[in-house]
């Protein structure tokens, strides 16, 4: 089915036009006058809703942008923190000559890679963020992406914290570009 609107609308200003052309042929003065201010009204009146709707498009764009972008900003933070939760464990590990279960280590670096990965999952989203923002996120999926081989375990760990702590130190002194 076709939408009758356009239809409707050709229809209705038809008829105004020809009301109109109607009024001035029989020179009724008043009427005319009258008709003339409705019909600068009614031009008026579309010409306020037409900027009105474009308000409220631009507004609503606007906020979806902000809530997107926060979403990224946040889940990159977050995906970070719990890489350098993780890390801490780690590191508690090899340096802290704690004696963690297999299990449990195993679980830890299962939930590194987990946060490595929804990590790389933002990045991905974060070429929309301001360039400062997403400059310092592309970088630090870089670094990892091009980690060099480490010697011990234990420089490993350290290198990712490294980048870690300066990454998220950079995203948090930025968030007011949000």
């Amino acid at each position: 089915m076709r939408n009758a609107a356009p239809f409707t609308l050709g229809v209705l200003l038809t008829t105004a036009v020809a009301s109109i052309t109607a009024l001035f042929f029989a020179r009724d003065a008043t009427q005319t006058w009258d008709v003339l201010k409705l019909s600068v009204q009614g031009v008026g009146a579309l010409i306020f809703a037409r900027y009105g709707v474009v308000w409220a498009l631009e507004t609503f764009k606007s906020q979806k942008r902000w809530e997107r972008d926060a979403a990224t900003y946040s889940n990159v933070l977050a995906a970070l923190r719990e890489m350098n939760r993780a890390n801490d464990l780690l590191w508690n590990e090899a340096i802290g000559a704690r004696n963690y279960s297999d299990e449990y280590l195993e679980e830890v670096k299962v939930r590194w890679r987990t946060a490595k990965k929804r990590f790389e999952d933002a990045a991905a989203a974060s070429i929309f963020l301001p360039n400062e923002i997403s400059s310092i996120v592309l970088q630090l999926e870089a670094d990892f992406a091009n980690t060099p081989r480490h010697d011990t375990y234990e420089d490993s760990i350290d290198h990712d914290v490294g980048l870690l702590s300066k990454a998220i130190k950079a995203l948090e002194q930025k968030k007011n570009l949000l």
